[in-house]
């Protein structure tokens, strides 16, 4: 077993306020592909999901349809 101390972590204000850094336009150009692509994504997952759901209907129905007496 080793017996070194860890090295101690810094909690001071200034480390945290040096990295730091103000947003500009390439912050804004990449919060918009952001939100682009998750518009996309969003539509194809409610796409998937009226998909799936029609189909498991439709399964019911027939289903339904020969267990009927």
């Amino acid at each position: 077993m080793i017996n070194e101390p860890l090295a101690p972590l810094s909690v001071s204000a200034a480390d945290h306020a040096a990295t730091a850094i103000a947003p500009g336009a390439d912050f804004d150009i990449r919060w918009a592909a952001w939100v682009a692509r998750g518009r996309v994504h969003d539509q194809r997952v409610r796409r998937r999901l009226v998909v799936w759901v029609s189909v498991l209907a439709m399964g019911a129905a027939i289903v339904y349809a020969f267990l009927r007496p």
